[in-house]
């Protein structure tokens, strides 16, 4: 099993059409894809992280916008992963 596994969710009384909902869970898991390197190389290899985002805005994001929010939340994490193994 590999040692971070994320899910991804958007409410539909945020977004009410569904292509616009899978269309934010398809930009968050690129930049999820993209970025989750960095929580992998910081964990012990003993540890797991289970993680889920879950999309709050109003409106369509663009990929930079989620792959800025997704870095703000990786940094957030990270005091965490190097604690457990500490």
């Amino acid at each position: 099993m590999p040692p971070t596994l994320a899910g991804f969710s958007v409410p539909k009384k945020k977004i009410r059409k569904s292509v616009h909902r899978q269309r934010v869970k398809r930009l968050m898991r690129e930049a999820w894809r993209l970025q989750k390197h960095v929580l992998a190389t910081a964990a012990a290899p003993h540890l797991q992280l289970h993680v889920f985002f879950i999309f709050t805005g109003p409106e369509l994001p663009d990929l930079k916008t989620v792959q800025a929010a997704m870095a703000k939340c990786i940094d957030r994490l990270m005091p965490y992963m190097t604690d457990m193994h500490a």
